[in-house]
C-alpha cells in the first residue's frame, strides 16, 4: 500500500526516476533498482525510445544480435527508453495523490555522444508529460565494508526541496557523467531535481558485477521518498546470498581481510554517536601507520585493492 502524501510535497506530481547503465552504475545496482520499481508499479507505457545512432558510438555500445519472441533474429541497438503509466492521471489529481500512476522512468545506455542534445530530448519529453520532478538514481564503486549497511545519499540544489526532505546540497566538483548532465537541464527547466547515490564495495568485483545489496538499498531509499511499499523478501535473499559469497572470498585472502577489518572500523567510528572529525581523522591516520609497519616488516607494500 501507498504512503500518504500531502499537496506540494516531493512525493506529490509527475515524477521521473532515472538510472542510466554506465559510468554512474556499479554493479548495475542502480539501473536494476529503477527496472524493479518499473515492474513493481507496472510502468509500461513506451512514451519515448532514443536510440539514435547519433548519440552512440558503437564500438563502444555494441549492437546486440537476438532472437525476438517470434524467433526471428533482430538487431538491439543500444537506447534508452521513457516509460510511464498505462493510463496517467490528471495534473490536479497528481498533485495530491501518491498513486503509482504519477511515476515515470527512464533506463538504458549512457550515451556517448551529444550530452547536451540528448539532455534537451529527455527534458523536452518530460515536459510534455507534465513532470516536474526528477530522481536521479546511482551507484559508484567506494572504500565501504561489504559487512554493513549500504548507504545511500540524497541530495539536492533546489533550496524548497532540500528543507522538506532535510537533505544536503552537494559539494561535489569534478569529472560528471550524463546524469549529472541531466540533472542540470531539469533544474534549468525549472523542475526539482533529487540525486540518489549508493555506495559499492569497490573489492566486490567491479561495476560488471551485480549488487543485490546495494539494490535493495536504493529500493528502500526509493520508496521512502516516493511514498511506495515493495516486496522485499527475494531481494534481500539475494543480498544474503551475495554477502556470503563476499565474506567467503575475503576470508581466503589475508591482505583482503586486513582491508576490510579497517572499513569496517572506519564505518563504525563514522556510525557512532561520539563521531567527530577528529575522531575520523584519527582512524585513518592509526590505519596508515599500521599499513607502514607492515610494510617495513614484510619488505613489501600491503596496499588497499582498487
Amino acid at each position: 500500500m501507498p504512503h500518504s502524501a500531502t499537496p506540494n510535497s516531493f512525493r506529490a506530481g509527475r515524477t521521473l526516476v532515472l538510472a542510466m547503465l554506465g559510468w554512474s552504475d556499479a554493479g548495475e545496482a542502480a539501473s536494476e533498482a529503477v527496472e524493479e520499481l518499473r515492474r513493481h508499479i507496472g510502468v509500461n507505457r513506451v512514451i519515448r525510445r532514443i536510440d539514435d545512432e547519433d548519440y552512440y558510438e558503437y564500438a563502444t555500445h555494441r549492437p546486440r544480435s537476438e532472437f525476438n519472441d517470434e524467433g526471428r533474429r533482430v538487431i538491439r541497438w543500444p537506447a534508452t527508453t521513457l516509460t510511464g503509466p498505462i493510463v496517467p492521471q490528471s495534473i490536479d489529481d497528481a498533485e495530491i495523490s501518491p498513486e503509482p500512476q504519477r511515476i515515470y522512468t527512464l533506463t538504458g545506455t549512457e550515451p556517448s555522444m551529444r550530452w547536451r542534445t540528448y539532455a534537451r530530448e529527455v527534458i523536452e519529453a518530460c515536459e510534455r508529460e507534465s513532470i516536474t520532478r526528477i530522481v536521479i538514481v546511482g551507484a559508484l564503486l567506494a572504500d565501504a565494508p561489504h559487512t554493513r549497511d549500504i548507504q545511500v545519499f540524497l541530495t539536492s540544489d533546489n533550496d524548497q526541496t532540500r528543507t522538506e526532505l532535510a537533505l544536503e546540497e552537494s559539494k561535489y566538483e569534478g569529472p560528471t557523467g550524463i546524469p549529472g548532465v541531466l540533472a542540470h537541464a531539469a533544474r534549468e527547466a525549472g523542475m526539482q531535481v533529487v540525486s540518489m547515490w549508493a555506495s559499492v564495495p569497490h573489492y566486490t568485483g567491479g561495476t560488471e558485477n551485480s549488487s543485490p545489496k546495494a539494490q535493495l538499498a536504493i529500493m528502500d531509499k526509493l520508496s521512502d521518498l516516493l511514498g511506495l511499499e515493495f516486496d522485499r523478501s527475494e531481494l534481500l535473499a539475494e543480498a544474503i546470498t551475495w554477502e556470503k559469497q563476499i565474506t567467503d572470498a575475503v576470508e581466503s585472502d589475508e591482505d583482503l581481510q586486513t582491508y576490510v577489518r579497517y572499513l569496517e572500523e572506519a564505518r563504525d567510528v563514522v556510525d557512532s554517536d561520539a563521531a567527530t572529525g577528529d575522531a575520523i581523522a584519527a582512524e585513518f591516520e592509526r590505519f596508515l601507520a599500521r599499513d607502514d609497519d607492515e610494510d617495513g616488516a614484510a619488505g613489501r607494500g600491503n596496499e588497499p585493492r582498487s
